[in-house]
Formats: structure tokens, sequence, C-alpha cells
């Protein structure tokens, strides 16, 4: 546990590959992990985010599309709710890392990826006309598949 980063980062590249570290800038990430499992609540946001035909209420732990329960996780739907939050923008993989994750992003963006991978696919199962578009290299944005210029009216 240490607040520098750079050692953080430091630790993570020696042990790559090697296991599972945990690595925490101070107590209090300790204790959120370890006794609140609603994750970095205070970076949430608590109003549901309605976009077309999608709501994400966090307060409710729910997300649905049309009126149909989406089974999301909590990272995958803290990930929709950061890409469905106006104004729709690109996210870069550091700044959904540190919103969703709520701590120091050390330039892996594989639990990023990894998570939207879950994410397109559940919203692909369920025919959901929005879709998580990658902007190479930078990270992530929402948009409408049903729209030309892929933009919310």
């Amino acid at each position: 546990m240490t607040a520098d980063r750079s050692k953080r980062a430091q630790v993570a590249r020696l042990m790559s590959g090697k296991g599972v570290v945990l690595m925490f800038p101070d107590l209090q990430a300790v204790r959120t992990l370890l006794f609140d499992d609603t994750g970095a609540s205070a970076a949430r946001e608590t109003d549901p985010v309605a976009l077309g035909r999608l709501v994400v209420d966090q307060q409710r732990q729910q997300a649905s599309w049309a009126g149909r329960a989406l089974p999301l996780t909590r990272l995958e739907r803290d990930v929709l709710t950061a890409l469905a939050n106006p104004p729709l923008r690109v996210w870069t993989y550091q700044q959904l890392y540190e919103r969703v994750w709520g701590a120091d992003y050390l330039d892996d963006a594989a639990a990023v990826r990894s998570t939207v991978k879950r994410l397109r696919a559940k919203l692909r199962e369920a025919n959901a006309t929005i879709a998580v578009e990658a902007a190479r290299g930078v990270g992530y944005s929402l948009v409408d598949t049903t729209s030309h210029g892929r933009h919310w009216s």
C-alpha cells in the first residue's frame, strides 16, 4: 500500500504475469474494497441514467433495455453508466478505469477491455440499438446503431 503511483506501477511491472497483486493508494481504498460492496460509490451517479430505451439505475443496481432487464455485473453497469452520461463523448481508458474501479490507472487497459467485451456481448444479446464503439488507442464511446450519423435523437 502506497500513495506513490510510480511505486505501484513499478510493482505491477515486476509482478506482471506472476500472480495476483492488490495495490491500494491508502487504507480507505482497502476498507472500501473489503467492506463496501458498491466499490467507488462516491464517483457514481445516484440518479437513473436514461438514454433512449436504455435505463441504468445505480441505486437499484439495475439496467434495462426497452423495459427488459440486462444481466450486468457491477463493473459492466458502471462502465455503461459512465458512457451513457451526458455529454456523450469518448472516454479514455484512464478515465473509465479511475471512475469505475476507483483507483489509479497504471497504463494497462486489459480490465477495461475485458469488461467492455462482456458488456458488448450482453447488449447484442438484448438486441439493443446502442453499442460500445472503440476509439482505437484512446478508449470507448456509446453510439446509436440505428442512426446513419450515429447521433442521438
